[in-house]
């Protein structure tokens, strides 16, 4: 039966050993020897250095308690969360703190889980007075998701952060060959603000580089429309009259090879046919005599002598013969 309750007091240690309220910052850990390098210059643990960074967002109350065997430290609880909570610099202390009494410590995904607002490589609030927080704990632990206690140890204590001089920015030993890069956030920012991931050299020099290739290309577009706009305007200008005298010289002139014969072709009048020459009467030739005397015809109505036949199309005029004028007959 005790063997049954075992995991249950486990978790329950788990999370009331960071949660328990006090009536100040305190801690009942002792570290080993090891961890000599991860306190102060006040000779304060990682241990109590958490419980004061989390007693700023508590009234001033937090104790941090000593961890029992094969236990860690959980992350912030859903219905008690803080800002103080979800620093980096808060969980980096803490995981100095399970390090130093020689157990494990959880990962920065697992431990911000319930976080709505991160602070990476700052604190949200001003340090508390009475405490300092070493330089290390400022280090970038969202890059390998974790707490990297050789990186820790070899970028020292110093500078500190403190209640009257922030951490501008951390720094990483060049000896350390699972550093990160060094931050660029300050710590004490305002809260509710979240800071950018740090750059390193490389990145900087990749900018720059960018910003010359893309300042030359911006330069080269320039000149180019530049160049194009005084060319364009170099080009002769015709008047609005001989550009239109030269659009219908040119449609005059060009063949159109979309009309075809059967659209324009000309048809004769009705019933017009070849006009045969009259022939000379001859009285040796018998086809030139006539087969009937021809009929006088008096003209009884006006007539306009310059009207159009309508079978031709040009003008005609009537002919009236005269007394005494031969008729083509042949005479006696």
């Amino acid at each position: 039966m005790l063997f049954d309750l075992w995991p249950v007091a486990v978790v329950a240690l788990q999370i009331f050993s960071v949660v328990r309220k006090t009536s100040a910052q305190s801690s009942n850990v002792v570290c080993i020897p090891s961890f000599d390098w991860a306190s102060n210059s006040r000779g304060q643990n990682p241990c109590l250095v958490a419980a004061y960074l989390q007693a700023a967002c508590n009234d001033g109350q937090f104790t941090v308690n000593a961890l029992p065997n094969g236990t860690h430290y959980i992350g912030p609880d859903p219905t008690d969360v803080n800002q103080c909570q979800c620093s980096t610099v808060t969980y980096s202390m803490l995981s100095a703190c399970g390090a130093c009494q020689n157990s494990t410590w959880i990962s920065w995904s697992s431990w911000s889980t319930n976080c709505t607002t991160i602070f990476p490589q700052s604190f949200p609030t001003d340090i508390p007075s009475g405490t300092a927080v070493p330089n290390w704990a400022y280090l970038n632990v969202m890059a390998s998701d974790d707490f990297n206690v050789t990186a820790a140890k070899a970028d020292g204590d110093t500078p500190e952060s403190t209640a009257t001089r922030v951490q501008s920015t951390g720094s990483v030993a060049s000896s350390s060959p699972t550093s990160s890069p060094a931050p660029t956030s300050s710590s004490g920012s305002s809260p509710g603000s979240t800071s950018g991931s740090p750059s390193s050299s490389h990145t900087n020099a990749g900018a720059i580089a960018g910003g010359v290739v893309g300042g030359v290309v911006g330069v080269g577009l320039i000149a180019a429309a530049i160049g194009f706009f005084v060319v364009r305007s170099r080009r002769p200008k015709l008047a609005p009259s001989a550009a239109y005298n030269e659009s219908v010289a040119g449609s005059a002139n060009k063949p159109r090879s979309d009309y075809t014969n059967s659209m324009y072709q000309v048809n004769p009048f009705p019933g017009q046919s070849p006009m045969t020459p009259p022939r000379l009467y001859d009285p040796s030739d018998p086809s030139t005599f006539p087969t009937s005397p021809p009929t006088p015809t008096i003209q009884t109505t006006g007539s306009n002598p310059n009207a159009f036949s309508p079978s031709h199309g040009y003008p005609s005029q009537t002919q009236f013969p005269r007394p005494g004028q031969y008729s083509g007959a042949p005479e006696i």
